[in-house]
């Protein structure tokens, strides 16, 4: 049997070997690259905390920030142009959908006297449909917003919709588009950022605003939520009507995407100190 020449094997996986002190060079120079600033740490520490959160494997992540460095390291592009496609598609497919539901409730030949959308038949909906995609995507954008849950079949062979004009997605869906999602709109709000750092005038910058309090008694949390999606929905549905009254598909200028976003963020507990604790408190006190 061939003897294995173990040394060769491990230089050739780690790299060439090490003379004295090379160690501490290497350990300033990793110290010097690294970045002093606590923001910077934050955010990339947060994004690794999600991507575990979302089920990555540490391997897979460890991976991905090594060919990112390679990336870097050699000027190349930090993503392919075959996974940016693939996560505007799914932007995109989700927008359409949108698009029609908001359609749906808001055109005369599709709702009744009260407003409210209508049952439709198959030609109907396909005809509803058109208006927002090609006719050859029809089909299979149909039968995605059936699998998904955004429409069902009725007993009367009709299609309908399963919730109201805001387009929420059963759990397991959802999920699934989590990190596309993620994907689309966490470069946004950075571009924002960054945009609105940069341009001078206030009038011309992106609207970023929030209404925040560090201390709101966790009874309050399910009242927040509630008032939250009641005035948000309102909110949104007007912008949207306002949207969809201005954009045009065939207007002979440039044409942008333009997009506001609502979210509620609830943070982690933080608890008063237990009762036990508290007495004593006050026993030492008294």
């Amino acid at each position: 049997m061939k003897k294995k020449n173990t040394a060769a094997l491990t230089r050739s996986i780690t790299g060439p070997l090490l003379l004295p002190g090379d160690g501490k060079r290497a350990a300033r120079r990793s110290r010097a690259a690294h970045s002093h600033d606590p923001a910077i740490r934050i955010l990339l520490g947060k994004t690794i905390e999600f991507l575990l959160s979302a089920g990555e494997s540490p391997e897979h992540i460890a991976c991905e920030l090594a060919d990112q460095t390679r990336r870097v390291s050699s000027r190349k592009p930090l993503f392919c142009a075959e996974d940016a496609r693939h996560v505007e598609s799914v932007h995109e497919r989700v927008v359409d959908i949108c698009g029609v539901v908001h359609d749906w409730h808001r055109e005369p030949a599709y709702t009744n006297g009260d407003g409210d959308p209508l049952q439709l038949s198959s030609e109907s909906l396909r005809t509803l449909v058109r208006k927002r995609v090609p006719r050859k995507r029809v089909p299979e954008l149909i039968r995605w917003m059936i699998k998904n849950g955004v429409v069902k079949n009725t007993n009367h062979r009709k299609f309908a919709l399963t919730g109201g004009r805001m387009v929420i997605f059963e759990k397991d869906t959802a999920r699934k588009l989590l990190m596309d999602r993620v994907a689309k709109l966490v470069p946004q709000l950075l571009r924002t950022e960054l945009r609105n750092a940069n341009t001078q005038d206030p009038n011309s910058r992106d609207i970023h605003r929030g209404a925040l309090v560090f201390f709101l008694p966790e009874k309050y949390v399910p009242l927040w939520r509630q008032v939250i999606r009641e005035r948000a929905g309102m909110f949104l549905e007007s912008v949207d009507n306002w949207l969809e009254d201005h954009a045009r598909r065939d207007d002979l200028g440039p044409v942008c995407e333009v997009a506001v976003h609502c979210y509620a963020y609830t943070g982690d507990s933080r608890l008063p100190k237990p009762a036990r604790a508290r007495s004593r408190q006050l026993k030492a006190r008294g």
